[in-house]
Parts: structure tokens; sequence; C-alpha cells
């Protein structure tokens, strides 16, 4: 065999040991790659079921909220109704307390329906009413943000 015929055979040998040194290494990297990945998709499941497990509390805490302050809208309403109904039917009225130093009644010992009181038409009394109304449903309203923002602080807290 000449020395040319020599060089190529050595050049296709070391040719072929490198290229199945190739591929045995690539097998080898994809089973650890694949291994890997595996271990990264676990732990992303248990990630996402960590996320979904702090959702799912915290719309149990809304919907606790959120049905709490419903009924308070709804108590304060029944009372606004009863309230309404009692000066229809002129059974009772809203009365104005009468203040002359700006500290409270001039005589403390009446009650909140003494001598100092002024009485209201019946048209005043409905708007006083009505502003009892949107002054009680905002102050629930804002009640609710406040429970719901500081709720919402809560659960980014680490614990």
């Amino acid at each position: 065999m000449s020395n040319t015929a020599k060089a190529i055979a050595a050049a296709v040998l070391a040719a072929f040991l490198f290229g199945s040194g190739w591929l045995v290494n690539g097998w080898r990297l994809g089973g650890q790659h694949a291994a890997e990945l595996a271990q990264r998709d676990r732990q992303a499941l248990a990630v996402a079921e960590q996320v979904m497990a702090i959702g799912r509390a915290a719309n149990a805490a809304i919907s606790t909220a959120d049905a709490k302050a419903w009924k308070g809208l709804e108590d304060d309403k029944k009372e606004l109704r009863r309230l309404r109904g009692c000066v229809a039917d002129g059974t009772c009225g809203v009365r104005l307390i009468a203040v002359q130093s700006g500290h409270g009644p001039s005589n403390p010992g009446a009650g909140s329906v003494g001598h100092d009181t002024v009485e209201l038409d019946p048209d005043v009394q409905r708007r006083v009413l009505d502003h009892r109304e949107a002054i009680g449903e905002d102050a629930a309203k804002i009640d609710y943000l406040q429970d719901y923002a500081a709720q919402c602080w809560r659960s980014t807290q680490p614990k």
C-alpha cells in the first residue's frame, strides 16, 4: 500500500472515529438535556400549583368580603325603607338639633327629640334620607375597597 493510500485510510478512519464520538456524545448530552428539561417542567408545575392555590384563597377571601359588604348594604337599605315608610305615614320624622354654642344641644339633659329640635317638611325629610342613603353606600364602598386593598397587599407579602 502506498503512502497516499495509507494517508487516505487514516483520514477516513479518523473521520469515522470523530463522527462516531460526536454522535455518541450528542446522544449522551441529549439525555442530560432531556432530564434537565423534565426537572424544570416539574418545578414549573409546582410553582403553577402554588399560584393557583394562592388565587383560590384570594378568591375565597374576596367572596367572603363581597358577601359581608352586600349584607351590610342590604341591611342599610332595609332600615332606610323602614324610615321612609315611617316618615310617609307621619309616625316619625327627621328633625334637626338646634345648636347654640357649636358644641352640642343647649340642654344636654334633653334627648335628641327635645325642645331644641326643628321639624322639617316632608320633602326635606325625604332628601335627608336620600343623602343618608348615598353617604351610607359610599362609606360601605370605601370600607370594601380598603379591605380589598389590604387583602391584596397581604397576599403579596412573603410569609
